[in-house]
């Protein structure tokens, strides 16, 4: 070799960089993305459709159990707790757990319009009267109706107030769980 020539060193190519990623690695998250999507509306679907088949199988119970006592004091009552339990499961807590009377009943029929004025009345009254004249197969049938024609809001939207809840108790260290406000003196 000649010592007199004026040869560089060998460079090395830079390496390649992560970012931009390649087109396909973008397709790839978009269609991860979808599936993931895919798979959470269907369990969302799943989900309230087990509890409608839950409530349904709960009220043929109710009925069968009503055949055989005729107590309708007993039948308003359970039908009124299953109607109760059915929204608390559906819809936010804070907005459906203390409504009574006509509100109560005006809540239902926003979401599926089944109870007449006789009957919402047998639904609100019956459960704290003895002796209470009532249609039991209308109130079945309507109580049924509900159930089945329910037009649900996403378990997953909260109201203001269960934000604000939700919210202070993550601040407060929770994991995320709903912590009702405490009021100074009362709660411990």
């Amino acid at each position: 070799m000649n010592p007199e020539l004026p040869l560089r060193d060998i460079h090395l190519p830079d390496s390649v960089s992560w970012w931009p990623i390649a087109p396909g690695w973008w397709l790839l998250l978009v269609i991860a993305i979808l599936i993931a999507m895919i798979i959470w509306a269907i369990r969302m679907n799943k989900a309230k459709g087990l509890l409608r088949k839950q409530a349904l199988a709960e009220l043929d119970k109710i009925e069968n159990a009503f055949g055989q006592h005729q107590n309708t004091q007993q039948l308003a009552s359970e039908l009124s707790m299953l109607l109760r339990r059915v929204c608390i499961s559906r819809f936010p807590r804070v907005d459906v757990a203390g409504l009574t009377g006509q509100a109560w009943i005006t809540f239902l029929n926003s979401h599926a319009n089944s109870f007449d004025d006789e009957i919402g009345r047998q639904l609100r009254e019956a459960p704290y009267q003895q002796q209470h004249e009532l249609d039991s197969h209308a109130l079945i049938c309507a109580c049924r109706h509900w159930i089945t024609e329910i037009k649900s809001i996403s378990t997953h939207s909260f109201s203001p107030l269960t934000k604000r809840i939700t919210t202070a108790g993550m601040q407060a260290g929770g994991q995320g769980k709903e912590r009702l406000p405490t009021v100074k003196g009362l709660n411990t």
